[in-house]
């Protein structure tokens, strides 16, 4: 007999601050001291000078276009080895010099300033005392950085392209975006002025643009010597990346019509939520609300354009589709059913595609920004949840792009911080966090015959590395085919594996971004059929859902990672509507928290897996396929306790300096009795820690100062063999004497990541198994702070800014273990009232 579907528990006020100091340190292996400290610095005071009469040459060439006299030059500095200096350090904010990107080269890194006129004699100075003068321990002074130069140099148009994808190499025109420096200045002004100098030399640029802390991003078309000229001459220009084609719809084939009275049968059972129910808005091809299914949810001033003059309607499907599958899921389960239909939520529906013939947007993250006001300003207080499954293709790493960037900041739930008129201490307005649900992306259809190393060589795509959006990929238990109608035809992925269409991040590189996809969802399967051909179908193996021609052909057939995403923004909406007090960030957690692997995606991994195993596993699979009634509900075999809390992660000390601010400490309220009668039964228990940060995408060295996300989270759990003064100690270096040395956590063969690979992007999940009379003594979770750059980026004048993070602990006992870990739980933190009975008198 299953258990009963029970309330998640809060435990918010289990927290304590502790004063922190991290035990996490950057080691940087400097540079090799140069044999000739003489030569080395002649030579780079020499390429100094050389510079110097560059700037003249740029200012007569500016002169004869009647561009501004600028006067600035743009330098790269190559620096040997990689990463043997902090790049931030180079950005001499006294002299204006600005640090504009850093790029990554297999033996080299390349760091490109702006330098005002005049200013290279910050350079010249540094360089001049490394000659001449040493330090108090006999080494050259600035020994670092001087040792580390090994070439100065006026900039070329490849060390300001920053994209994956290699830059132009025709003359044929190009749609790039252009990333301004943004410092000084209204931003409209700004773009405004960019774009008539860009005329200048032959660049068109559209209007509008997308604002990030001290960057502003422009489309512009061009061809390569046009931009070139563009690169030496308007010394606006930070970076350059490609507009990036926009990947084509898998909207399925059709079912054969279906009988009327299936569809006004379901009508007649189905109820939806009010007016102010939570909002599925979808954000794709617009939605035909004229379908029976979807009109009872979708009502006609729920329904919006991007650009004012495109039509409501959905003229490819795909926004239908996906309606159908955020309001009720697969449908034939609902179809079948002769039981009511209770839908918690409703529909919003923003067109962002445009109609046929119409030329498709160059901002896409300007497109999601106003796309996101039209809703907003209709309905400011609705709760919703964005659901996009737009996807372009070509990004590569992982690294962020303008789309997804934007995306992060619409999630985070403020504009971006305009450098020219911050305030410390002082917020433009209150945070509104968005929860956003995005498609990995798919493969091609005729590449499925090449399952499952094609998706393995196919990254996730852009904007689905957004940091703080819920990515999803696709896994289909959707195996069975009809023998005698389809003779020879065989599912190309087993049961409970990665769908043919799903994208991974088995290719990105580094160890800056996240593991993509978050989380699988049902993405429907394809076929080879006698011939070793592809074929999308047969249906019983896709997705049955609304059609935009409803009076035609009711009914179609979708799935792929699309499905996939509509399904988990379906979940979102249901928690919403049961937990109306819950943020987005605690949202994401659940889903995430809910989500398990399947035996065939535990069969992928070896028996004695390694670390590099488990990464494989989420750079598939992200951490599981998703369970709508784990994510909903507690049962008494599995207890989940959620907290919301918010904290200042930097704190500005009374000499000026900023450091991390207090660990909060959190108690875990676990039946102790319970547990230790339990005994050596196995349990799991399972921590997700999710918040959302605030970008900075721009490529000026994510390792630095300037690093991606604005505040860095980390959790800890007391080990079962830990007091609390050691448990402090290990995490806390505040807590420790001097000169102490920290402390390994006992714990870490138990868990099923680790601390290096859980700590990705701002999502934090991970697994422990042991005894329940091991669990009984982890009584302990911490939150604490690492970088970002709202402490290292004193310039923005945000170390001020609070941070709120949702921490979900879960406990998962066997269902067959006679026990319930709920009820005492639940009797720790809600105390029973206290009755007075009224006795006679006596």
């Amino acid at each position: 007999m299953a258990d009963e579907l029970k309330r998640h528990l809060s435990i918010d006020g289990y927290v304590t601050g502790v004063k922190f100091r991290s035990p996490l340190n950057v080691i940087r292996e400097p540079a090799p001291q140069r044999a000739d400290r003489g030569a080395h610095g002649q030579r780079l005071l020499k390429q100094i000078q050389g510079l110097g009469v560059d700037i003249e040459e740029l200012e007569k060439q500016r002169a004869k276009l009647g561009l501004p006299e600028r006067r600035g030059i743009r330098v790269a500095i190559e620096f040997r080895p990689p990463n043997a200096y902090d790049y931030s350090g180079i950005e001499y904010a006294k002299d204006g010099i600005q640090l504009l990107t850093v790029t990554t080269h297999e033996d080299h890194d390349v760091a490109v300033l702006h330098v005002p006129d005049g200013r290279l004699s910050a350079f010249v100075k540094r360089v001049t005392e490394y000659i001449e003068q040493n330090s108090k321990s006999g080494k050259p002074k600035n020994a670092s950085l001087v040792n580390a130069i090994e070439n100065l140099r006026r900039i070329a148009f490849e060390e300001l392209w920053t994209d994956s994808a290699e830059p132009p190499q025709d003359d044929e025109s190009h749609w790039l975006q252009v990333w301004l420096r943004h410092t000084a200045g209204n931003a409209a002004a700004v773009a405004t002025d960019f774009a008539t100098e860009a005329a200048k030399v032959g660049i068109e640029v559209v209007p509008g643009f997308v604002q990030f802390p001290g960057r502003l991003v422009v489309a512009a078309c061009g061809n390569r010597p046009a931009f070139e000229q563009a690169v030496e001459l308007l010394d606006m220009i930070a970076e350059i990346k490609y507009v990036e084609p926009n990947a084509e719809f898998f909207v399925g084939e059709l079912t054969p019509a279906e009988q009327a009275d299936w569809i006004l049968d379901l009508v007649e059972r189905t109820t939806v939520g009010g007016a102010e129910a939570p909002h599925v808005c979808i954000l794709d091809t617009g939605v035909n609300n004229g379908h029976p299914l979807l009109e009872l949810a979708l009502v006609e001033q729920d329904m919006h354009t991007y650009h004012p003059t495109w039509p409501k309607h959905d003229e490819e499907g795909h926004g239908s589709g996906m309606a159908g599958i955020a309001l009720y899921g697969d449908l034939p389960a609902a179809l079948n059913s002769q039981e009511y239909v209770e839908l918690p939520h409703r529909l919003e529906s923003v067109k962002i595609y445009p109609p046929k013939g119409v030329n498709s947007p160059k901002l896409w993250g300007a497109v999601t920004i106003d796309s996101v006001s039209r809703v907003e300003v209709t309905n400011p207080k609705r709760a919703r949840v964005f659901a996009m499954m737009t996807t372009s293709v070509g990004h590569l790493e992982g690294n962020p792009s303008e789309w997804s960037a934007s995306i992060d900041q619409l999630a985070f739930g403020r504009a971006a911080r305009d450098i020219p008129t911050l305030k410390a201490g002082v917020e433009a307005g209150p945070r509104i966090p968005r929860l956003f649900v995005l498609s990995a992306g798919n493969v091609e259809w005729p590449e499925w015959i090449e399952y499952p190393k094609k998706n393995e060589l196919s990254p996730v795509q852009n904007p689905a590395q957004s940091w703080n959006a819920l990515t999803v990929g696709a896994c289909t238990h959707l195996v069975d085919i009809d023998a005698k109608k389809h003779k020879g035809y065989k599912a190309i992925a087993s049961h409970g594996h990665l769908s043919p269409s799903s994208t991974t991040s088995m290719l990105w590189t580094g160890s800056a971004w996240p593991f993509k996809p978050d989380v699988v969802a049902e993405g429907g399967n394809g076929s080879l059929d006698g011939l070793g051909m592809v074929d999308t179908g047969p249906e019983s193996l896709r997705l049955l859902t609304t059609s935009n021609t409803p009076l035609d052909e009711p009914f179609m057939v979708t799935g792929d990672t699309s499905a996939a995403a509509a399904e988990v923004a379906r979940i979102c909406a249901y928690i919403c509507a049961r937990y109306p007090d819950y943020w987005p960030e605690t949202i994401r957690a659940l889903v995430v928290n809910s989500a398990e692997y399947t035996p065939a995606m535990q069969a992928s991994l070896p028996a004695n897996p390694k670390k590099e195993d488990r990464e494989n596993l989420l750079r598939k699979f992200g951490y599981g396929k998703v369970s709508m009634e784990q994510a909903e509900y507690s049962t008494a075999h599995r207890p989940t306790l959620v907290i919301q809390h918010e904290f200042n992660p930097y704190i500005r000390g009374a000499k000026g300096a900023i450091t991390l601010g207090q660990m909060q400490l959190h108690d875990l309220p676990w039946p102790e009795d319970e547990l230790m009668a339990l005994g050596e039964t196995q349990v799991e228990m399972r921590v997700t820690l999710s918040y959302f940060v605030e970008p900075n995408p721009s490529s000026r060295g994510w390792q630095s100062k300037f690093r991606y996300q604005s505040h860095a989270l980390r959790f800890a759990v007391k080990a079962a063999t830990e007091d609390d003064d050691e448990f402090r100690k290990r995490i806390n270096k505040a807590e420790r004497m001097v000169g102490e040395a920290g402390f390994g956590d006992p714990d870490s063969a138990q868990w099923r990541y680790g601390l290096q690979l859980r700590s990705r992007g701002s999502l934090h999940s991970d697994v422990w198994t042991g005894t329940a009379a091991q669990l009984a003594s982890k009584s302990h979770v911490a939150v604490f702070a690492v970088g970002g750059w709202w402490k290292d980026w004193e310039q923005v004048k945000q170390w001020s800014q609070k941070a709120r993070y949702a921490l979900v602990v879960s406990l998962k006992v066997a269902d067959d273990v006679d026990t319930d870990v709920y009820t005492p739980i639940e009797q720790i933190i809600v105390p029973e009232i206290a009755i007075d009975v009224d006795i006679g008198g006596l």
